[in-house]
């Protein structure tokens, strides 16, 4: 559904990138023989693969979208299942440091297995709350109606959204909204402090002495940590901040704006794009491997391919 221009081609902008720059991250995972990156690699493509599959959800079901409600539900669980990703991340980061025979032993299969059922059970969590408890019904559809009719142009009442009712409803739109939020904000909160926990030890085990590890292994696991910071802080500025905003401001009667209504979901969206480029950009490996690819591509033909190419199409 069409409702400005930013809504529209922003979210197919950051589409196009992702399924530029994650492929190219797929490649140069897969075509590593530097690094040795050993199972860590498949996460790596995991989250590429995600990150894809996030994209295209964001182009195919807008956030005002007349489809069905249980589709924009499903397009707003992926935010919590990039925070499941992000602490599979940590949780590897940290096992290597603390258990590396044990994550050696048992990551592949049981790891990744215990990894993707970890993501689902986040996105069928979110899934839940955004669509029995939080997803619009008709009142509170009609309590939008001219927010958004002012803002988007749109009749709330052909349109599925989602909507927290804190007050000026029935016993039960806010007793829903209340409970759907409280439930979120809870899952969203938990994942941003086991960011910091376990980021936090990390770190402290790298700058421990008692680390026997050489100094080039310990220096790829900065460089991995490094980038899985700065992953970690994309979600929470593009998502979970505006998410936070957008949820508790309007209870102490703070205006938001038109520009975080048009900004917060078209942020969300480039998520998937810049994730990617963390590692790319972090690791000096994989940031050479880019910098060779565009070389090449970049590359003039030969003096000799170029005249060659000349005498057949004046042959022919």
């Amino acid at each position: 559904m069409y409702t400005n221009w930013p809504h529209y081609y922003i979210p197919k902008f950051n589409g196009l990138c992702s399924f530029i720059v994650n492929p190219v991250f797929i490649l140069i995972i897969l075509n590593d023989r530097k690094l040795k990156l050993g199972n860590y690699r498949c996460l790596l493509l995991f989250f590429a693969i995600f990150n894809m599959a996030c994209s295209t959800c964001d182009v195919l079901v807008p956030l005002y979208s007349p489809s069905n409600q249980f589709i924009l539900a499903l397009r707003c669980s992926f935010i919590p299942t990039t925070y499941a990703i992000l602490h599979a991340h940590f949780v590897y980061r940290y096992m290597i440091l603390f258990n590396n025979k044990f994550l050696k032993k048992y990551f592949l299969p049981y790891g990744m297995v215990v990894t993707v059922v970890y993501c689902l059970a986040h996105m069928a969590y979110y899934i839940v709350c955004c669509y029995y408890l939080i997803g619009a019904d008709r009142e509170r559809k009609m309590y939008m109606r001219d927010s958004i009719l002012d803002v988007y142009g749109l009749d709330s009442l052909d349109s599925n959204m989602i909507v927290t009712l804190y007050k000026e409803g029935s016993y039960d739109a806010v007793q829903k909204s209340l409970i759907g939020i409280t439930a979120i904000t809870v899952l969203s909160m938990d994942s941003v402090i086991l960011y910091f926990i376990l980021g936090l030890m990390i770190m402290k085990r790298l700058d421990s002495s008692a680390l026997i590890m050489s100094k080039h292994t310990k220096s790829l696991q900065t460089q991995l940590m490094k980038a899985l910071v700065v992953q970690s802080v994309i979600p929470i500025v593009v998502s979970f901040a505006p998410c936070v905003f957008s949820w508790y401001l309007p209870v102490f009667g703070v205006d938001l704006g038109r520009g975080v209504y048009h900004t917060s979901s078209i942020a969300v969206s480039a998520f998937p794009f810049f994730d990617p480029l963390a590692i790319l950009f972090f690791v000096p490996t994989f940031r050479r491997r880019l910098k060779e690819g565009f070389h090449f591509l970049l590359k003039p033909l030969p003096s000799d391919q170029t005249d060659s190419r000349q005498v057949d199409c004046r042959q022919e």
